[in-house]
């Protein structure tokens, strides 16, 4: 009887471990998911399951799909072909398709480069790659909701890939170019969501290439591109075709482009080169040359080459890419400061017994130079984070000023104060000029031989080949240097920047690649200007340990005779002969008596 139990026992243990057998069969076959009771199945019931993860696939997310355009769609709307539980694999096999509903997008993807056959797979985008997010089909969002930048990074993100790219002969630097031009830094740097994107420019399903007549930037399409609206309504061919939304693709396609950009490049380097090499040899003469030394002092002059060499490594780290030049630069200015106190700490030398104070410039002269000095500070603050926009710490400048908005606004403000202050000085000359008589008596900054003299023999006393510099007139080599790299920036400046203001009317005058080519001209002597002031003029002017912290000659208008004796020795000698010869009008004097 026990005997009979156990068998019995065992039995029904065995049939209950094929019953397991055969179930697990049954479910590796067909997947049994839902009960099979239940012959349409509706959303509710879908996620009643789906909603978790079921034998390694990816859990529906309800919350994303009752918050995307698709809310008001039952899952059979999709997936029509599941019709009845347990799923088939002939179900399974028929994959949820955008086309019944998205017909004609479908049908404009269809006809794109990129619904190409994939070389590797996942290398051309589909609707669940643009339009959901992490790539989950369930999670579509509305594309009038969706963030401008995102779209664009949607782009970015495959046409930046070089391999993939060239896996389909399709250039790669159109994604850097567009981000380099003024519409990708105002959109992706500073949040101007009015800046165009991709899919402005491009479209979005019906991307085509340009050489088809259908495309959005054919020739015979691109104007009414850019002149759609919230764009430049006035936009013509030569606009359109300009290049400016991917400036560095039009630089590849000109030779002209690549001279003019290869020459400012070297011209601002070789100048800068220069420049720093002049202020880093005078600056070696007033620490270690024999002699009284320096009116700030040997120490102020020390740490003024030391605050020197730190802005030199700023400016090459800026060069080379490296942002940690930062603090190079920001070294450079405590060591300046330091500077200062050991002036302000240094005994005071006894005030000048003459107190004589002679004329240097005129009134006009030093407004001329308040509103260029002004307008130049306001045109590098409110440039040059647009210039430079990858560099986050410059940001906070574009805050300052309101946004790009108001900073746009301020930079135009400024260029027109600059414009005016360059009609001032030019009739200014004109005037000078007429009241000489129509001669060069008037041109008192014109290069000379004496100044290409002073330059060999001030060559010679930096390489320790002569014992003094050379002594001065009114005005020497280095100031005519910079008031000629005025003169040729102040034009390039303000033509180069009227045509940027306007550019559908300066495309009327120029060719295609005119506006590209203003915009070479202006980014690079803008450096150039702000990079020669800061090294040149300021050191010159104000940091030459001569006269450091500052030499208010440019406010005041006027040098003690100590500081003519020191700078211009020559045209101090010519006033004191003036002064001491009898004027025209007044008789001579008597010889005296002979004594005898």
């Amino acid at each position: 009887m026990t005997y009979s139990r156990i068998r019995l026992g065992l039995a029904a243990s065995g049939a209950t471990l094929a019953s397991v057998v055969l179930l697990l069969l049954a479910a590796g076959a067909q997947d049994p998911v839902l009960p099979p009771a239940v012959e349409e199945p509706g959303s509710a019931y879908c996620l009643s399951c789906h909603q978790h993860d079921i034998s390694g696939r990816r859990a529906v997310d309800a919350q994303a799909l009752a918050g995307g355009p698709h809310r008001p769609l039952s899952c059979q709307s999709c997936h029509s072909t599941i019709t009845a539980v347990p799923h088939t694999a002939e179900m399974m096999a028929t994959k949820a398709t955008c086309s019944p509903c998205h017909g004609d997008a479908a049908e404009a993807y269809r006809r794109s480069p990129h619904s190409r056959v994939d070389i590797v797979a996942g290398d051309h985008p589909t609707c669940i790659s643009c339009h959901a997010t992490g790539a989950d089909p369930h999670a579509i969002v509305w594309p009038e909701r969706e963030d401008r930048r995102v779209q664009t990074a949607l782009c970015a993100g495959c046409h930046r890939d070089e391999d993939r790219m060239a896996r389909y002969g399709v250039n790669p630097d159109a994604t850097p170019t567009y981000e380099d031009s003024f519409h990708g830094k105002a959109l992706l740097r500073f949040g101007m969501d009015e800046a165009a994107t991709c899919i402005d420019c491009h479209r979005h399903h019906d991307v085509l290439p340009s050489t088809d007549p259908a495309a959005s930037t054919h020739d015979d399409n691109v104007v009414a591109t850019c002149a759609q609206p919230g764009c430049h309504p006035d936009a013509n061919a030569t606009f359109a075709m300009s290049g400016m939304a991917h400036p560095g693709l039009m630089v590849q396609a000109s030779r002209s482009l690549q001279i003019q950009s290869q020459f400012f490049h070297y011209l601002t380097l070789g100048t800068i080169l220069l420049l720093m090499a002049g202020v880093g040899c005078d600056l070696r003469t007033k620490v270690f040359a024999r002699g009284p030394g320096p009116a700030s002092g040997r120490l102020a002059a020390a740490l003024i080459s030391i605050s020197f060499m730190l802005l030199v490594a700023a400016l090459a780290a800026a060069y080379f890419g490296h942002e940690r030049g930062m603090w190079s630069g920001v070294a450079a200015l405590m060591v300046l400061g330091l500077a200062v106190v050991a002036v302000l700490a240094r005994p005071r030398k006894p005030a000048s017994t003459s107190g004589e104070l002679i004329q240097r410039f005129t009134a006009g002269q030093r407004w001329q130079h308040a509103t260029l000095a002004i307008s130049f500070t306001l045109l590098v603050l409110t440039g040059l984070p647009l210039k430079f926009a990858h560099i986050e710490w410059l940001h906070p400048l574009y805050a300052a000023f309101g946004g790009i908005d108001g900073a746009r606004l301020i930079h135009r403000i400024a260029g027109v104060i600059m414009i005016v202050t360059w009609v001032w000085h030019t009739v200014d000359l004109l005037v000078r000029w007429r009241k000489a008589g129509w001669t060069f008596r008037s041109w008192s900054m014109f290069p000379n031989r004496k100044d290409f003299a002073d330059f060999y023999w001030a060559c010679r006393f930096y390489l320790g080949l002569a014992k003094e510099g050379p002594k001065h007139d009114r005005y020497e080599f280095r100031g005519k240097f910079h008031y000629f790299a005025v003169c040729w920036g102040t034009p390039i400046m303000v033509l180069t920047g009227l045509v940027l203001w306007f550019p559908v009317y300066a495309s009327t005058l120029l060719p295609e690649t005119g506006l590209v080519a203003a915009q070479i001209a202006h980014s690079h002597e803008s450096i150039l200007a702000m990079l020669a002031v800061l090294i040149w003029h300021f050191y010159n002017a104000h940091f030459n340990p001569d006269h450091f912290p500052m030499n208010p000659v440019w406010f005041t208008g006027t040098k003690t005779r100590e500081q003519m004796e020191r700078d211009h020795p020559l045209e101090l000698a010519r006033l004191d002969a003036a002064a001491k010869a009898p004027s025209a009008s007044e008789p001579p004097k008597p010889a005296p008596a002979d004594p005898a």
